[in-house]
């Protein structure tokens, strides 16, 4: 079986949060939600008989645009389709990630639109790590960027990452939350990911093993707060940190990473999908 996925222009989830970051006030209705995979299928207004709803919200990593990986099946629908194997059902995704630099905090200003969405799913997915992070700040660790744009990684210590921590796990505790009450204790996959590293074996930043070894220091801690706060919440947490970059965290992401080496290419969402379907699928199936 394959998976159907609802979507309208990819610009629709994207302009209700903006609208909502912009004026501080919720949109009059609820966002459209976008495909996960550019093949996919004309929209539809309701999920399939006897079939499930996979809804996903986070960043431009479960989003899969076609510019930062051309011909590429989402690890969202590629998911969908573990899904529909393990449960003997077909299963919808309707995918309201966004591309345009989403943080935790803007999701969390946009969630009330897509309530009603994640209350009628089967199956969550989050996926908003990345661009919250300390590597991915105005300032990060409070200094400037270089000229290049990059952090200067001599501010980029221990401290600093234990300071990342404490700020941002309310935060996501509270996502978490609010996301699993939608639910209201009804049988439901709550799934989320962690952060790879996409800065080791970053061509133009040209880390220094030093470097490399504090981009893992940060990560390290920011992805242990984001899956412990998930699983406080009854979310599995895909460790795709280590799917990517070993053990230590240093091994360069590579292959995995599209060309413009942030977003996943389709070994990548492969591998992603794997990580989540190794989760299983109760209390589904």
């Amino acid at each position: 079986m394959a998976s159907t996925s609802t979507y309208l222009t990819r610009t629709a989830v994207a302009l209700v949060l903006l609208l909502v970051g912009a004026c501080g006030s919720e949109a009059d209705a609820g966002p459209e939600p976008t495909s996960s995979s550019p093949t996919s299928p004309a929209p539809t207004s309701t999920a399939p008989a006897e079939g499930l709803t996979l809804v996903v919200i986070g960043d431009s990593i479960p989003f899969n645009a076609p510019e930062d990986c051309p011909g590429c099946t989402a690890f969202a629908d590629l998911y969908a389709q573990e899904l529909e194997q393990a449960t003997g059902q077909t299963v919808e995704v309707q995918n309201f990630s966004d591309h345009t630099g989403l943080t935790l905090e803007r999701l969390l200003e946009g969630l009330p639109p897509l309530e009603q969405y994640l209350a009628e799913a089967d199956a969550i997915v989050v996926g908003i790590a990345h661009n919250s992070s300390e590597l991915a700040a105005d300032r990060p660790c409070g200094a400037p960027l270089t000229d290049a744009g990059f952090p200067r990684w001599e501010a980029v210590d221990a401290e600093c990452a234990a300071d990342a921590v404490r700020r941002y796990r309310p935060l996501y505790d509270r996502l978490f939350e609010l996301v699993a009450a939608t639910r209201a204790g009804r049988p439901t996959i709550l799934r989320t990911v962690n952060r790879y590293n996409d800065w080791i074996g970053y061509a133009e930043a040209d880390l220094t093993a030093d470097q490399e070894q504090r981009t893992a220091l940060v990560l390290d801690a920011w992805n242990s707060m984001l899956c412990t706060s998930a699983e406080s919440h009854e979310f599995g947490c895909a460790d795709i940190y280590r799917a990517f970059n070993g053990v230590d965290g240093l091994r360069p992401s590579g292959p995995l990473l599209a060309e413009d080496y942030t977003h996943p290419s389709q070994r990548g969402n492969d591998v992603i999908a794997k990580a989540l379907a190794e989760l299983g699928f109760e209390p589904l199936a």
